[in-house]
C-alpha cells in the first residue's frame, strides 16, 4: 500500500541535474537558443539522437544538421522541448527498476500519442477550448506524463501492479477500484504527485489528477483537452491499459468536443509518434 505522503524523489526516476537544467531553460520564455543549445551539449547522447531526429526523413531539410543549435533552428524549440521531455524520460525510466513484462513501449506509446494531440487539438482547432496561455505551453507534457503514476507504482510494488495488470484482462474487478484496493490510491494521484515533486506548476499538476474523472463544465479547459486528448489517443490504437476503454472515457467528456473531424490530426500524429517511438531503444 502506497501513502501520498511518503512518496519522494527517490521514488521517482532519476533525472539528471543537467537534464532538469535542460527542462527548466524549455519551460522557460526569457531563454535564448545559444542557453539552450548549451544545455543540450551538456549531454552528449541527448544531442546526438536529437540531431538525428532532425536529419531523419520526418524533418530532413536540404543542409545536413551537425549542431544543436542547427536542430534546433529546424525543428523549433516547440518540437525540441517535446522530444527533449521524452527522449530524457524514457533514457531516465530504462534505469528505474521496473518489473519483467512491464509494457513499457505501449505506455509510451499511448503517452506521446496523448501528448501530440494536445498540443496539435489547440492548433488546429483553436475554438473548441478556451486555453490559457500558459495551458497550451505546457499541453504537451501534460499529456506526456498524465500516466507516469503507473511506471511509480510498478516500481514500488510491483507484486501488486502484476496482480492489478492480471485484473484488466480479467475484468473481475473495474480498473480504479483495483487500483485503490491494491495502492491505497490510483495512477492520476500518484502522477500529479510527481509532477509536484518535479516542480511542475499547479496547472499542470491538476489537469493530470482529474484526467479520469467526472468534472464541472467550468473546470480548467486542460482537464477537458487531456481528457479529450487520451480517450483520441485509446481510440486510434495506442493503448496502455485495456480495462479503460474508449467508451468510458468518452462518458467523462462533454460530446460538443467530438463537433469535429479528428482524423487528419491523428494521422499527423500517428507519424510522430512511431517515429519517436522508434528512437526507444
Amino acid at each position: 500500500m502506497l501513502r501520498l505522503d511518503t512518496l519522494s524523489d527517490h521514488d521517482l526516476p532519476p533525472i539528471k541535474p543537467a537534464v532538469l537544467r535542460l527542462w527548466q531553460l524549455l519551460g522557460s520564455r526569457n531563454a535564448t537558443l545559444e542557453e539552450i543549445a548549451e544545455a543540450m551539449s551538456a549531454e552528449p547522447v541527448l544531442c546526438a539522437r536529437i540531431m538525428a531526429i532532425a536529419n531523419s526523413p520526418l524533418y530532413r531539410g536540404v543542409e545536413k544538421i551537425t549542431s544543436p543549435h542547427k536542430a534546433l533552428v529546424r525543428l523549433g524549440l516547440r518540437e525540441v522541448r517535446s522530444i527533449v521531455y521524452y527522449l530524457t524520460l524514457t533514457q531516465s525510466l530504462a534505469e528505474a527498476g521496473l518489473p519483467k513484462g512491464f509494457p513499457l513501449r505501449k505506455l509510451w506509446g499511448h503517452s506521446l500519442a496523448t501528448a501530440y494531440l494536445c498540443q496539435q487539438i489547440p492548433a488546429y482547432f483553436p475554438a473548441l477550448l478556451s486555453l490559457t496561455e500558459e495551458e497550451q505551453e505546457s499541453a504537451y507534457i501534460i499529456g506526456l506524463l498524465h500516466d507516469i503514476g503507473y511506471l511509480i507504482m510498478a516500481k514500488l510494488a510491483p507484486e501488486a501492479f502484476a496482480e492489478l495488470m492480471t485484473i484488466w484482462i480479467t475484468a473481475e474487478e473495474p480498473p480504479l477500484d483495483a487500483e485503490e484496493r491494491l495502492f491505497g490510491m490510483t495512477h492520476p494521484v500518484v502522477s500529479a504527485k510527481a509532477l509536484k515533486l518535479w516542480g511542475f506548476s499547479k496547472e499542470i499538476q491538476l489537469a493530470v489528477y482529474g484526467h479520469h474523472r467526472l468534472v464541472r463544465d467550468d473546470a480548467p479547459a486542460a482537464i477537458f483537452l487531456l481528457k479529450l486528448a487520451d480517450c483520441l489517443a485509446t481510440e486510434s490504437g495506442y493503448v496502455f491499459n485495456p480495462a479503460i476503454s474508449p467508451i468510458q472515457k468518452r462518458a467523462l467528456i462533454p460530446e460538443r468536443l467530438f463537433s469535429v473531424d479528428f482524423t487528419p490530426t491523428i494521422q499527423d500524429v500517428s507519424i510522430k509518434t512511431d517515429a519517436l517511438l522508434g528512437q526507444m531503444h
